[in-house]
């Protein structure tokens, strides 16, 4: 077998050479009669390629490995030689009927004797995979930039600026096609902003740097929208100058709708709509710096009186709806640059821009007039007062916390005044708190180191004169300022809890004590209604009886009608439960409250004592006696002994002896003594009638 190619300047190839090349190539490789297109020599490449063994390939032509409707063009192309030098796409078809596409080179050449041809040929197949994973991955890429949520752009900065993307969103953010815009620059498609984009695209490229942005857009139905725009130059191929630019664009409208909501709810009371304390904060601290002698401003706080009455007896919805009207009168009184802020529960706050003293106290007067406006609460009306204390900036405070602190003051100040009143801050009123402070702090102080001792004042049968025992009370030997009268601190101590340990010192002081006298006479020990609150109370006097030996029947607990103000449902069952002891429970300062003979319906009290007010005024005053008859009446109704205290003339004492009062007790008989003291009366070393201490 001879080869050779049909170029005379081609050099001759021995044939056991040709035959190893050709039959060992790796490129698939045939050379066939182009006359009867049958296949004259078949290498191995193209044998594995195929699937056909050398038996098949030589029955076959070179139709025969293409489909149908590529065979015309095949023996056109051999007839004509227009597949010779040249390279040519073809549809082949496999052993198996595989369709896959190849690239062909054919050449004329001498094989044994005759024209030949030689055709080489390339499998497209993993070429044209590779090419559609490309064009499907950008497929993709085109299908995913275009339906993202956010407008993208790109332009090319070397073609004037010239869009050469717009997806879908930047279409629909700029209300107008996407296909109208590419191609297309800033001069056509914004023309009114054309000298802004430019200077911006200049600086991104140039500085290398990222601008963001955010701009008004009018939309062509009419409104608004918020548009935020990212600018960023792509990068480029190494030490080539960046060409394109990417933008991407958000319409933020409803973000930064969302966003000023968030801010508005920060910053304001979710029930009224008032400033909530972080805007009143912000507005005091600045306003408060700005401040002079001759622009002041005023801070007032204001109070709901007895809110928690509302709440409790009406619900908290209504509670909630009188805070509201509250809120709409505050606003109704405000001038231009006025402030009200609710901080809190019951609690507002108004900044007076214009606040020098004489428009400061028009509008608290004027507070106090609205607010006393009957509110409707679901169809009743409703009748609140409030509470105002005042500070002013500059004259009070040029701080805004301190002048806050005063505010505060001022309002404590009005509350203890009797509430429904306004009051400026002054000077005495932050020492009266220190004052307070200091006493508290000193209290605790005293707990700790038990500087408590207890006074003994007698309680003394009215008609025979005889003692019938002593009520105990409190007085604080101060390392200081001396001895302390319980009104000082018996209010702090209820206010800041301390009367609970105080009490129980008290209670057990008095039962060791009292053991220790004869059995007939008892001892009186007064509790809070803080004391009854705690639910440790009938423990305790379990304790200090069982600790002191002290007969039940001989102690004698005193409670006022607070306690039942408090809270009746938990009042009730402990009194009943204390009286299962054998204790004795008198109702002290009878008279002076709101409900007493319901009271005394709901539960059986073993003393009822008069307060030492109507006894004081009896002998002028007919209507104290009448009350005091009455009293007496009633104790005798319901089985209770009857105390008059406040004894100072033998007039006094022989006037409640006559009414059928059963004992008496105040200064005439014997002031709160010693222990000591109170021993020698017992032994009698010191006349009962006689006993005069200060």
């Amino acid at each position: 077998m001879a080869f050779t190619t049909t170029n005379p300047d081609d050099f001759h190839v021995p044939n056991d050479d040709f035959r190893s090349l050709f039959e060992t190539h790796p490129s698939p490789m045939w050379v066939y009669d182009p006359v009867t297109l049958r296949f004259l020599i078949v290498n191995d490449a193209a044998h594995d390629l195929y699937g056909y063994s050398a038996e098949a390939f030589a029955r076959m032509t070179v139709l025969d490995i293409r489909p149908a409707t590529e065979r015309e063009r095949m023996v056109s192309a051999v007839q004509g030689r227009t597949d010779i030098e040249r390279a040519e796409r073809w549809t082949h078809l496999k052993a198996s009927g595989e369709p896959f596409e190849v690239l062909t080179y054919g050449r004329e050449v001498r094989f044994d004797g005759r024209n030949a041809i030689l055709a080489i040929v390339q499998d497209r197949t993993e070429v044209n995979a590779a090419r559609r994973q490309v064009t499907d991955a950008r497929s993709l890429l085109d299908s995913i930039v275009d339906n993202l949520p956010v407008g993208v752009f790109v332009k090319d900065m070397e073609d004037d600026g010239r869009y050469v993307l717009f997806n879908r969103q930047s279409a629909t953010i700029a209300e107008m096609p996407g296909r109208e815009i590419v191609g297309k620059t800033d001069r056509v498609v914004f023309r009114d902003k054309t000298r802004f984009f430019r200077e911006q695209d200049k600086r991104v490229l140039e500085e290398d740097i990222t601008i963001t942005f955010e701009e008004v857009i009018a939309k062509k139905g009419g409104g608004h929208r918020l548009l935020k725009t990212v600018k960023r130059a792509l990068p480029a191929s190494e030490g080539r100058p960046r060409r394109y630019l990417l933008g991407i664009s958000q319409d933020v409208t409803e973000e930064r709708a969302f966003e000023a909501r968030l801010a508005h709810l920060a910053m304001h009371d979710a029930l009224t709509g008032l400033p909530n304390r972080a805007a009143f904060a912000d507005h005091i601290e600045s306003h408060v710096a700005a401040a002079t002698a001759q622009t002041p401003i005023a801070l007032l706080y204001l109070d709901v009186d007895h809110f928690k009455l509302i709440n409790d007896s009406k619900g908290h919805a209504a509670g909630d709806a009188l805070l509201c009207q509250v809120a709409r009168r505050l606003k109704m009184l405000l001038e231009e640059g006025d402030l009200v802020a609710r901080l809190g529960g019951d609690e507002f706050a108004i900044v007076l821009k214009s606040g020098d003293c004489g428009r400061t106290g028009r509008f608290a007067e004027q507070l106090l007039a609205v607010l006393s406006a009957p509110f409707d609460l679901d169809g009743s009306n409703e009748h609140v007062t409030c509470s105002i204390g005042v500070a002013l900036a500059p004259d009070h405070a040029g701080d805004a916390d301190v002048l806050m602190r005063h505010a505060d003051l001022a309002l404590y100040a009005a509350k203890e005044s009797g509430r429904s009143t306004y009051r400026f801050y002054e000077t005495e009123m932050r020492l009266e708190v220190e004052r307070r402070h200091q006493l508290i702090a000193e209290l605790r102080d005293a707990v700790e180191k038990r500087q408590f001792e207890l006074h003994y004042q007698p309680i003394v049968q009215a008609a025979s004169g005889e003692l019938a025992g002593f009520e105990a009370l409190i007085r604080w030997h101060h390392p200081s300022r001396g001895l302390v009268a319980p009104m000082e601190f018996i209010p702090l101590a209820e206010e800041t809890g301390l009367i609970v340990p105080i009490g129980e010192w008290v209670l057990r002081e008095a039962c060791r004590v009292a053991a220790g006298w004869p059995e007939h006479l008892k001892i009186a020990v007064n509790l809070s209604v803080c004391q009854f609150r705690h639910n440790t109370l009938l423990a305790t006097v379990v304790s200090a009886l069982g600790d002191s030996g002290l007969q039940a029947q001989r102690l004698e607990i005193e409670i006022t009608e607070s306690v039942f103000l408090a809270d009746v449902e938990q009042s009730l069952p402990l009194l009943r439960a204390l009286k299962e002891l054998g204790l004795r429970i008198a109702i002290d300062d009878f008279g002076t409250g709101y409900s007493s003979f319901s009271y005394l319906r709901a539960f059986p009290f073993d003393k009822i004592k008069l307060d030492r007010s109507f006894v004081a005024g009896m002998e002028s005053d007919p209507g104290n006696l009448a009350i005091i008859r009455a009293v007496a009446g009633i104790g005798s109704g319901f089985n209770a002994v009857t105390l008059a205290e406040g004894i100072e003339t033998e007039e006094q004492l022989e006037r409640l002896r006559r009414e059928g009062f059963a004992e008496v007790q105040g200064y005439l008989l014997g002031k709160p003594m010693p222990q000591a003291d109170a021993e020698r009366m017992i032994e009698g070393d010191v006349p009962l009638r006689r006993a005069r201490y200060r």
